[in-house]
């Protein structure tokens, strides 16, 4: 991986990585550990993105509701409601674009054909922002504070608009 790529990325999340593994496991693809497996006879399973997905979707939502209650959202329903609509898959996929994740070649997947990584980009993107979370969470040694100040500044647009809205 491009060490300046990776850099831009570190800053664009507010993280730098101490342990650069779960960011590489956080940007590998389901399908390209199994292709990397493949490859080779009898290799270890090449660590990747799906569990971080699931937790990162965990913590996702736990960071987004203390910003939005930090915000001044103080019932169920408007949090559930706004929450919901923060992290969405389309939302995260934007994120994820902004990111540059694909556009910086920093997720590690096996398609080679640019139309049908486009049709899968959204969920390519919105899969590893989760990821991402997930790492973040994990590297920073389980603190929800600094985890949460990078998601924080990840969906700095998303909490403006959020912000404008609720003004």
């Amino acid at each position: 991986m491009d060490l300046v790529k990776i850099h831009d990325l570190e800053n664009r999340l507010g993280h730098k990585f101490k342990d650069k593994n779960l960011l590489i496991q956080a940007l590998t693809h389901p399908t390209f550990a199994e292709r990397e497996k493949k490859k080779k006879v009898g290799a270890r399973d090449c660590p990747h993105q799906e569990t971080f997905c699931t937790f990162g979707d965990a913590v996702l939502k736990t960071g987004l509701i203390l910003l939005l209650m930090e915000k001044g959202l103080d019932r169920k329903g408007t949090i559930t409601i706004t929450k919901a609509d923060i992290e969405n898959n389309l939302k995260l996929a934007n994120v994820g674009k902004r990111l540059k994740l694909l556009e910086n070649d920093l997720i590690l997947h096996p398609i080679k054909d640019k139309k049908k990584l486009q049709e899968g980009a959204n969920t390519y993107c919105s899969d590893t922002v989760e990821a991402l979370i997930a790492a973040i969470f994990i590297d920073s040694r389980y603190s929800l504070k600094k985890t949460k100040k990078s998601i924080e500044k990840i969906f700095r647009p998303e909490l403006t608009e959020l912000e404008k809205k609720i003004t």
